[in-house]
Parts: structure tokens; C-alpha cells; sequence
């Protein structure tokens, strides 16, 4: 029986370890900051703009510093 892996998910995988790769030397902190960045990157490139809740439960725009260009 063969597992069948539909294209979306093998993209994921694929994405995955690349983000692995790039981060395998780094240490806890240096890959957060690093996939936060990509993540920031990329919100900016597709205008996206997501609301959080803090603790307080205050809702707050994510990420804080978008519109730092």
C-alpha cells in the first residue's frame, strides 16, 4: 500500500525543511527571530494584518511594528 501525499501537504513538508535547514545552526532565540521575520516579511508583502490578544486580553494588531517599512 502506497501513502498517497496530496500537493498542498508536500509543499508544507517542503517549506518545513527548508525552514529546518536554514535554522539547524541557530541557536532558540536566533529561530524565532529568524521565522518571525519571514513571517513578518511576508504579511507585509500580502498586506495582512491579524489582531492578537494579549494576557489582559486586550486585543492588539500583529504584528505591532507592520507598518515599520
Amino acid at each position: 500500500m502506497t501513502l498517497k501525499i496530496d500537493k498542498s501537504l508536500a509543499e508544507v513538508l517542503e517549506w518545513r525543511e527548508k525552514s529546518r535547514q536554514d535554522t539547524e545552526s541557530m541557536s532558540e532565540e536566533e529561530q524565532i527571530a529568524y521565522i518571525r521575520q519571514k513571517a513578518q516579511n511576508f504579511m507585509r508583502q500580502h498586506d495582512l494584518t491579524f489582531t492578537a490578544i494579549d494576557s489582559s486580553g486586550q486585543k492588539i494588531p500583529y504584528p505591532p511594528h507592520l507598518n515599520d517599512k
